[in-house]
């Protein structure tokens, strides 16, 4: 076995590990697909070129702002996709920044229809070079933050027996740079599901055990990103804060629950909802809850109507004329589905199909290897003296002022909401969930 490490770096979080199928693979070709080796900043690049060399690429820069609203969009679109016909009984939780990264990975080998559909997704219309410096501008913050425990990292598992010295080199050292990632090449056998649950684990802070399940023994390439977060609440919640209560769940039944009291200064309200955000240690992200207005209705329900524009309408609400008294129930969660339909329903059709994918930057020819399941696990805790979240992504790819009285509301998550972890600069969610019971 042959480990090639990028920087050394902690990883906790959200995990997408690509499993790779082949079939007939041919002779490699150059990766050509619109992406810069190494760490980059990026101005808007004009067009999508899916046929750009790694090493003609120069140095570019990128419209913060522009970015930072096409993810908030991605968040949301991706969100509501998943969960579309949902009941009212399951809690849902996603990392749009987990799914985002490993697809990234997937994207720096993609070419044509592909790779544009891939970037599009995330950042349409502003190319590859722009999306895949955003994506490392995010890893660089997610592990430079101060306060709380926030960390993302990469890896490659490459099967050796099958794919031997074909996989593109020069991808590889384009994710060994860009994304810091670790690469292995070992043959694989019954104990590499093992061996890639047990990095999964070590890297999710022990909130994730399992992703890989039976790695089918045609396998060529496991590809993991792995995000997690365990932040202090910046004001912690003092035991007189912590009390019991009733939660009314979405089928109208009753749980008495314990709850987190507090009085807050961040308010939000806009035509569907009210909400609050509380600060973990450091400032640099926060909870965000987003209480429903309609009383009636299940989280889920609302999330899956609760668009991007909506989610920019509230956070552009938010304002400090009023004292806020708030109420949040303590929870543990996880959630696991297949991200396939969601992410069709976006745009990025071509990589599911074998007849149209084009993955060849990173070996063989277009039609090879093909992303037949995406699977995302999430688990989040989130209690008095703050929150841990960790998410895990499996894609596998087949062959083929106050005043002295002041106002004041009540946002009380004593029924179902949805809830974010928030970057408090861009009010770019992490992560995403719904609470129905619990």
């Amino acid at each position: 076995m042959k480990i090639f490490s990028g920087k050394d770096i902690k990883m906790i979080t959200g995990i997408l590990a690509a499993s790779m199928l082949l079939g007939g693979c041919s002779s490699v070709t150059g990766p050509n697909n619109g992406v810069l080796n190494g760490k980059v900043k990026l101005k808007n690049d004009p067009a999508v070129k899916a046929d750009i060399d790694f090493d003609k690429v120069g140095v570019t820069v990128y419209d913060a702002e522009i970015m930072d609203s096409e993810y908030r969009r991605y968040c949301f679109d991706l969100f509501s996709r998943t969960v579309k016909g949902r009941g009212g009984e399951e809690n849902v939780m996603i990392s749009p920044a987990s799914v985002m990264m490993a697809l990234d990975m997937v994207a720096a080998g993609a070419k044509g229809e592909s790779l544009k559909q891939l970037t599009d997704l995330f950042a349409a219309g502003q190319g590859p070079l722009t999306q895949q410096a955003y994506a490392a501008a995010l890893m660089d913050k997610i592990n430079g933050s101060g306060k709380v425990e926030f960390s993302c990292a990469n890896a490659i598992w490459n099967n050796g027996l099958m794919l031997g010295d074909t996989v593109n080199m020069d991808y590889v050292e384009y994710i060994l740079d860009t994304f810091l990632a670790e690469y292995t090449v070992t043959d694989f056998n019954a104990q590499t599901d093992d061996e890639i649950n047990g990095w999964i684990y070590e890297h999710t802070d022990h909130m994730i055990s399992e992703v890989i399940n039976d790695l089918d023994p045609s396998a060529v390439m496991v590809l993991v990103n792995a995000i997690s977060f365990d932040g202090e609440w910046e004001e912690p919640y003092d035991e007189d804060s912590v009390r019991e209560s009733v939660f009314t769940c979405a089928d109208g039944n009753e749980q008495t629950v314990t709850f987190l009291y507090d009085t807050e200064s961040a308010y939000f309200e806009s035509e569907k909802a009210t909400g609050f955000m509380k600060r973990y240690k450091g400032g640099e992200y926060a909870f965000l809850a987003v209480l429903p207005k309609d009383a009636n209705i299940n989280a889920n329900v609302f999330a899956e109507n609760f668009t991007a524009e909506d989610y920019e309408a509230f956070i552009k609400s938010k304002t400090y004329e009023y004292e806020v008294h708030t109420r949040i129930p303590e929870l543990e969660s996880d959630f696991m589905m297949t991200m396939n339909d969601p992410l069709c329903d976006l745009g990025a059709e071509d990589i599911f199909d074998p007849a149209r994918a084009d993955l060849s930057g990173i070996t063989g020819n277009p039609g090879d290897i093909y992303v037949s399941e995406v699977i995302h696990k999430t688990h989040i805790e989130v209690d008095a003296k703050g929150t841990r979240a960790s998410a895990a992504t499996a894609i596998t790819l087949a062959r083929g002022a106050a005043l002295d009285e002041p106002e004041f509301r009540t946002v009380y998550c004593n029924r179902p909401f949805v809830y974010a972890i928030v970057d408090t600069e861009t009010m770019a969610p992490v992560f995403i969930g719904t609470v129905n019971s619990l």
